[in-house]
């Protein structure tokens, strides 16, 4: 029990400092900063080059609008299309995600066991990234050690029954926004530390869009018809930063990992007793 009540603590503790991140109107917040000019390559498209942190208003911690409460701070909410901000669940997808959020699942997270964090989820974790423009190329670097390659030339996707944590993403321009279409996902991904759910079906447009030298809006579209009737759209916006990409290892057994497992062990051994 004491362990329990410790691992919960440890987690509120954790997050708490987080939660001023989450502060504003739905969609991305506080108008950013504005910069100069757009940068460009010598070809005329857009330099995204650089390091970018994301005003991301909590989304880790929840797509849509809610307060704070014991163990989660609260969220701006992300979602602006559909313009109630809510995602559109399935019935048995709405009861799952209710169910992850739960104390004794924390420990179901993938990425606390150091699998890489999926798409769109690796674009609003609470840490920068770096990108990069290879001729012919766009790559994005981030801090937990992976990294997203995607190929502007044209090419097809890979076979379908090829399955990866962060999909299979090829890029276009159109005018000055990077469209990125990403498929062959392995549905293990979570959406963030609460559990919102993306299956096998995924398929994600993202648009980055600059907006001026420093700040790029940040768009992703989500289709998943086994958990959602209908698509959805996030916006957030990305800023780019004087940074660099530092080497946060993730460790397997780590001790938060340990303290969630407590966590979860504890529920199950109280199920177990009540049976």
């Amino acid at each position: 029990m004491k362990r329990g009540i410790a691992a919960l603590a440890f987690l509120i503790l954790s997050i708490a400092p987080l939660s001023a991140m989450a502060q504003g109107a739905r969609g991305q917040g506080a108008a950013p900063k504005p910069g100069g000019p757009i940068r460009r390559m010598a070809d005329g498209k857009p330099d995204l080059t650089g390091m970018y942190g994301a005003d991301a208003g909590g989304a880790n911690y929840g797509l849509e609008r809610h307060d704070k409460d014991f163990l989660t701070p609260g969220t701006r909410g992300v979602v602006v299309d559909p313009a109630d901000g809510k995602l559109p669940y399935l019935p048995w997808a709405k009861a799952e995600r209710v169910t992850r959020e739960l104390p004794e699942h924390g420990y179901e997270d993938p990425t606390a066991h150091c699998f890489v964090a999926g798409v769109p989820r690796s674009m609003y974790t609470p840490s920068p990234y770096q990108i990069i423009q290879p001729p012919g190329y766009v790559v994005l670097l981030f801090e937990r050690m992976s990294w997203r390659m995607i190929p502007l030339d044209g090419r097809p996707h890979i076979a379908d029954n090829i399955r990866l944590w962060q999909g299979d993403s090829v890029g276009h321009w159109e005018g000055d926004t990077l469209v990125v279409d990403t498929t062959n996902f392995n549905g293990k991904a979570w959406l963030n530390e609460v559990g919102e759910i993306v299956s096998y079906t995924e398929h994600v447009v993202e648009r980055f869009t600059p907006v001026d030298s420093d700040n790029v809006k940040y768009r992703a579209t989500v289709s998943d018809p086994v958990v959602y009737s209908s698509p959805w759209t996030i916006e957030i916006n990305l800023r780019r930063q004087q940074d660099e990409v530092l080497e946060v290892a993730c460790h397997e057994d780590n001790g938060d990992l340990q303290d969630l497992k407590a966590v979860r062990d504890e529920a199950r051994a109280k199920r177990n007793k009540e049976k």
